[in-house]
């Protein structure tokens, strides 16, 4: 009844297919009675469903970064995702994400993404995020018999405390939860990049669940801008300003530490109290939110990034700084500490430390010392890059050929 992934083996009638009341009429055509692709690595299709819109947050960064990647090794690698321009698959109408208005959700125009997928005839489908994009590309891929490859990478359930009221909070953790559930038992597989995260899908019925890695941009592989300065004169935060990053920690530590520049890049529901303080401490730039270009510029410019979150998947950002050979302070919560590889090439913040006290104790660390983490933390992501993406292009080639058989 399930192949090797967990997902059900496609139904050799086809008329089948319109009697599940998953996509009626509206959607006639049928990519999988036509000649299949042979699947080798160079003749995969794979599109992406993501609700979050490409480069502006983690999410929306990794798989813009993973399509980007998948199409040196794959026949063709597509992003469905809000945006801008000829490409743009979002209806007119958005509207905010309940508690945090500087987030909307979009509503894809289903008739332009149905004309894509129509056009790539996708032998993989994989949706990171359980919004309308996300349960677009779920439906079409249960009614055109394609696999489905879900990405867990937000625990979205337990950042409704920090914005939502009680009864709102309630709701959304029973709703998020339903969908999770729901994109668990339709996947053949579900990827996150963290151990918690692989047992939190496991626990909310994934049935076969991978761990695997996270993409690097383009643009940070790059040659790097060279070694920090051997004093720590300045340091930068890049992220959402928000509740479980933590920034206020960052605003303590730059009016404790008046002898370092902080630069604070993002946006957020925390922004004008980030603007506030920013005018009138000496030692902060808030920059607002800045292109991952402007990004990598401000990494260049520090000695050091931070990341102090309170909960945290991966942090996406301190992996681009490693690659940067930049300094990188992160704290416990931060999932890229389950990768031995890339442990070794950072700072973690301890539980009993505040994060000035954690910056304090890493610039007394000797030269000699920091040059080797940034060197260390440079080789270990490159190759957690070049690992990561043949890992990718190996499990979207085996569930293809599984949703073949």
């Amino acid at each position: 009844m399930f192949g090797r992934f967990g997902y059900p083996e496609p139904e050799s009638d086809v008329k089948n297919n319109n009697q599940t009341g998953l996509m009626p009429d509206f959607f006639p055509y049928h990519p999988r009675t036509g000649p299949t692709v042979k699947n080798a690595s160079g003749g995969l299709r794979v599109m992406v469903f993501s609700d979050a819109i490409a480069s502006r947050n983690g999410v929306g960064s990794y798989y813009a970064d993973l399509v980007d990647h998948l199409n040196d090794h794959v026949a063709h690698a597509g992003l469905v995702s809000p945006g801008t321009g000829g490409s743009d698959f979002t209806h007119e109408l958005t509207f905010p994400l309940p508690g945090d208005s500087t987030q909307r959700i979009y509503l894809p125009r289903i008739s332009r993404v149905w004309e894509r997928v129509k056009k790539v005839s996708p032998d993989v489908i994989v949706v990171p995020t359980p919004g309308p994009y996300g349960l677009l590309g779920l439906a079409m891929a249960c009614y055109l018999k394609i696999p489905l490859c879900a990405g867990f990478h937000t625990r979205y359930e337990k950042l409704t405390g920090l914005y939502w009221t009680a009864v709102s909070r309630g709701v959304s953790r029973i709703s998020i939860k339903c969908l999770n559930r729901l994109f668990f038992l339709s996947s053949a597989c579900v990827v996150a990049n963290s151990r918690e995260m692989i047992q939190e899908a496991q626990r909310q019925g994934a049935i076969h669940a991978e761990m695997i890695g996270t993409p690097i941009a383009r643009a940070f592989l790059g040659q790097s801008f060279g070694a920090p300065e051997s004093e720590i004169n300045s340091v930068c935060y890049a992220g959402r300003l928000a509740p479980e990053k933590n920034i206020r920690a960052v605003l303590d530590a730059a009016r404790e530490l008046t002898h370092i520049r902080f630069t604070i890049a993002g946006d957020g529901p925390l922004r004008n109290e980030v603007a506030i303080i920013a005018e009138s401490t000496s030692n902060i730039d808030y920059v607002g939110w800045v292109s991952r270009r402007e990004v990598k510029s401000f990494i260049d410019g520090s000695e050091m990034l931070i990341l102090p979150s309170r909960e945290e998947a991966f942090g996406t950002i301190a992996l681009e700084a490693m690659a940067r050979r930049r300094l990188v302070l992160v704290s416990e919560r931060c999932g890229i500490l389950n990768w031995s590889d890339l442990a070794s090439g950072v700072y973690s913040i301890k539980i009993t430390e505040s994060l000035a006290d954690a910056i304090k104790r890493v610039s007394k660390k000797p030269f000699s010392e920091k040059i080797e983490k940034t060197e260390r933390a440079y080789q270990a992501a490159v190759s957690f890059n070049r690992d990561t993406v043949c890992q990718w292009v190996g499990l979207l080639s085996d569930i293809a050929d599984n949703g073949r058989k």
